[in-house]
């Protein structure tokens, strides 16, 4: 009976604590920057920048949503990355924060792992080749259904800090047509939260000319009703990490070096070239008359 009690006075606690939270309005202190992977069409584009490496045929605009979801947290926390041009998809050097500058630095940095998935190269993020300067807290939705109470303690909480929230998505029975996966099939940043719904950035956006994401809720993203899989709680660290997520360019090749040819014979001039011939032709002139037995 004591432990039945027990855990019906949990479940009532974690219910009422779901009420509470549910009422409540969240807001992160400062604005999300907002991407849109899509964006082909416009200056300084990035949509078709090659994602991955190792020969991955993915591109940013086909599945480069997480790459733009933590571009935009990275730029919350004022996180800025210097790519030399030597490692820039642009051909020039480039400075701040968007996805092209993220992927960029990942690739350079061999940021990227292989999956199960990937049909050629390394196309999947590695979580810890992540730039400095953010902590992550990795965390499940035990529900295909919904949020369950757990969870939604555990991102309010995060918001309620001022921390926003990666979360992997689903908004179907499957992540494509065709396709067997069934979660983590987007990434979203959780931004807030107004009555029983989140707000967020969406980095799915269908105007390709736009390099903006969407703001949206939860349960109006750009692909449907989204689901949280697994979600990240990302938090600020203690320090300026510029001089870790530094890329140093790799050495110019050496100079090749040009060994001197050795100094030509001098000529002779052709006064001297005269003479020696007269000389030679003298000698020979005497030794035949001299041969010769004649007497004066």
């Amino acid at each position: 009976m004591r432990l039945h009690s027990a855990l019906g006075l949990l479940v009532l606690l974690l219910a009422a604590a779901g009420s509470t939270a549910a009422a409540e309005t969240l807001v992160l202190p400062r604005t999300m920057p907002s991407f849109n992977q899509t964006y082909t069409v416009g200056l300084n584009a990035w949509g078709d920048a090659a994602l991955g490496t190792g020969g991955c045929p993915d591109l940013i605009r086909t599945t480069g949503c997480l790459i733009t979801a933590f571009s935009a947290v990275l730029a919350y926390y004022d996180i800025d990355l210097a790519i030399p041009s030597t490692y820039s998809s642009t051909g020039g050097a480039q400075e701040g924060m968007n996805p092209r500058i993220l992927n960029d630095w990942l690739r350079a940095r061999r940021g990227y792992g292989r999956c199960a998935s990937d049909p050629v190269g390394s196309c999947c993020l590695e979580w810890s080749d992540l730039p400095r300067g953010v902590s992550l807290a990795f965390h499940s939705n035990r529900s295909n259904v919904g949020l369950n109470a757990v969870a939604a303690l555990i991102i309010d909480h995060a918001l309620r800090q001022g921390s926003p929230v990666v979360a992997g998505v689903h908004w179907s029975s499957s992540c494509h047509s065709g396709s067997s996966q069934t979660e983590d099939c987007h990434w979203i940043v959780l931004t807030g939260k107004v009555a029983a719904t989140y707000t967020i950035m969406d980095p799915y956006n269908p105007d390709h000319t736009s390099p903006l994401g969407l703001r949206t809720t939860l349960d109006a993203g750009s692909l449907g009703a989204y689901i949280i899989d697994r979600f990240v709680i990302v938090t600020r660290t203690a320090g300026d990490p510029t001089s870790q997520n530094a890329l140093v360019a790799p050495p110019a090749p050496p100079t090749p070096t040009t060994i001197a040819a050795p100094p030509a014979a001098p000529q002779p001039s052709p006064l001297a070239t005269f003479v020696v011939m007269l000389v030679a032709l003298s000698i020979v002139a005497a030794a035949v008359f001299l041969g010769s037995g004649t007497e004066l």
